[in-house]
């Protein structure tokens, strides 16, 4: 399919610049919009997209959208608009109101129950003095996992094996965040132990997936080793979550990536949304991208076209980056591999320089990883060395990666696809 006189938007927030890099050259026009607008807005985000080859910054989405053919929503806190958007007959690409499933978990666990999926022990308590109740009067060997729902910037999920273990952080996390420490809920979880984790690295169309996508292995916050595969040879929980789950989808009007992650049978998170990793290794790898967004936000499912067997991706990351511009560089040759979170080019008086935008989240310990590294192959061992290779080129200050990691993640993708 030829889409060189389609335009499209790409709506985000930081995090997916390099969807938008990605379909460049397979669309006429590519055009990125960013958030930035605030009472005290100091132009940060306004910046990031800027100066990127063949993609153009769009300041006002208002004025602006309705100039696009077609309007992408990689993120996952759009849902209402896209509704809205659909609704008005935009051909839009996005996860619609499907999106709760990540971000209403405890909503999310009571469909798993409806669907008649497994659900691991879990509770709800509301603020900072249920949650320490709960911890002091429900010690269990293994401790409990706690999450948030929605409000990411609160917090990752985090582990407390005890109260006694688990009041700094929670004196630390009243202290912060006030009041709204008080009134948010809190998913508190049972371990799952000795459990072997896989997941679904694909899309869905309206309840539909497609009959060959990736799943692969995440060493967390470091590395990830994904492999196509038919549909119909997933691990077999992974099916029958996506099963139960495509009803859902149907009745949602969900068009997007998507990514599971189960422990065994149980799915403790669904990233309805471009998935980072994983996400990058997709875009990379399927070359008729276009083409099946363009259908699939009109509801059609077509189905992927894979350049390799094998995808790669090495995390990025700097704690300078956490509240300072980072300066990223790297040989031109390898520009289409290294996708960076934040990013623009700017000229800053010594020359064109790539940059990851800092973002200052309030009361939030900002993210280090500042972007990845991917490689494609035919052979899983080719795609590692690719990816260590490509890693070993990107360089700035205080950047680091565990370009090693992979080889974790090699020796699960063997063990499980021996």
């Amino acid at each position: 399919m030829n889409l060189q006189d389609k335009s499209v938007l790409v709506v985000d927030r930081g995090l997916f610049v390099s969807f938008a890099e990605a379909l460049v050259g397979k669309f006429g026009k590519v055009g990125y919009f960013s958030y930035w607008e605030s009472s005290f807005g100091d132009g940060r985000e306004l910046v990031i997209g800027m100066g990127l080859d063949g993609i153009e910054r769009v300041k006002y989405f208002e004025k602006d959208y309705r100039n696009y053919d077609l309007l992408v929503f990689p993120d996952v806190y759009d849902g209402w608009m896209v509704k809205d958007l659909r609704d008005h007959g935009f051909r839009v690409w996005g996860s619609g109101l499907g999106a709760e499933l990540e971000t209403l978990r405890w909503k999310t666990k009571q469909r798993f129950k409806d669907l008649g999926l497994p659900v691991n022990e879990s509770h709800r308590v509301r603020g900072v003095n249920e949650l320490t109740s709960f911890l002091k009067e429900n010690e269990r060997e293994g401790g409990w996992y706690i999450k948030v729902s929605i409000l990411r910037g609160l917090g990752e999920t985090w582990h407390a094996l005890n109260y006694a273990q688990a009041k700094g952080f929670i004196d630390d996390f009243e202290s912060k965040n006030g009041a709204i420490a008080h009134i948010i809920h809190f998913i508190v979880e049972a371990p799952i132990p000795d459990a072997d984790e896989v997941g679904y690295d694909g899309y869905c169309v309206d309840g539909q997936f497609p009959e060959q996508s990736m799943y692969g292995w995440e060493v967390k916050d470091k590395a990830y080793l994904g492999m196509v595969s038919p549909y119909d040879s997933l691990p077999e929980p992974v099916r029958k979550v996506n099963d139960a789950l495509s009803s859902v989808f149907q009745e949602l009007q969900y068009r997007n990536f998507l990514s599971t992650e189960l422990r065994d049978e149980f799915c403790i998170d669904a990233s309805c949304r471009h998935a980072s990793p994983a996400g990058e290794v997709l875009a990379s790898n399927m070359t008729n991208l276009d083409e099946v967004i363009w259908e699939g936000a009109e509801g059609r499912l077509v189905n992927p076209e894979f350049e390799c067997k094998y995808g790669a991706q090495i995390i990025l990351s700097s704690e300078w980056a956490r509240e300072h511009w980072q300066v990223v560089e790297f040989p031109e040759e390898i520009r289409k591999w290294v996708k960076l979170y934040n990013h623009c080019r700017i000229d800053d008086g010594t020359g064109l320089h790539d940059y990851v935008v800092p973002q200052f989240i309030p009361h939030f310990d900002q993210m280090k990883e500042i972007g990845s590294v991917v490689a494609l192959a035919d052979d899983p061992q080719e795609a590692v060395d690719l990816c260590k290779e490509r890693a070993e080129q990107v360089s700035g200050f205080k950047v680091t990666c565990e370009a090693d990691a992979l080889d974790e993640a090699l020796e699960e993708l063997t063990a499980n696809s021996a």
